[in-house]
């Protein structure tokens, strides 16, 4: 009787921890950035962590490309109160493009981007395609890449 009792107890623990950690897990709000390029001096290695959190340092990666009509303008960042995380690779002939599937915070201070990386055929010009993620920095943490590749 006193065994089943343990095990009981045990598996409630279990049980409860896991509902705990599930709980944990959360979606993140957030938003693309639009109507950017990539400063063509960026090397990839220059992004060793794909967060950024200040404006001095996006603006030696990223520049400004507005464009005519009502969606035109670059997506407005404050990084008083937000972050970017950033997703690029080098320049290259092959057609390739990103697509956010989720973030989620997973833990206090953790989160995890997943996304799709989509390469398509030989082009007859290089691009440097890029996923450019804002977030509120409340949610601002260590960061782990899920990458889905099509």
């Amino acid at each position: 009787m006193k065994n089943k009792n343990q095990l009981l107890v045990s598996l409630l623990v279990m049980l409860v921890s896991a509902f705990g950690a599930i709980a944990q897990t959360q979606k993140v709000p957030y938003r693309i950035g639009d109507n950017y390029f990539i400063n063509n001096t960026v090397k990839e290695e220059k992004l060793t962590n794909p967060i950024i959190t200040d404006a001095l340092k996006f603006s030696e990666i990223f520049g400004m490309a507005t464009v005519m009509g009502p969606k035109g303008a670059p997506t407005p960042i404050n990084f008083k109160k937000e972050f970017v995380i950033a997703i690029f690779q080098e320049a290259s002939d092959i057609d390739l493009s990103y697509k956010a599937v989720s973030l989620l915070q997973t833990a206090p201070k953790k989160l995890q981007l997943t996304y799709e990386e989509k390469w398509g055929k030989k082009l007859s010009f290089t691009m440097r395609p890029f996923l450019l993620l804002i977030v509120d920095k409340k949610h601002l943490g260590d960061l782990k890449l899920k990458v889905i590749k099509k």
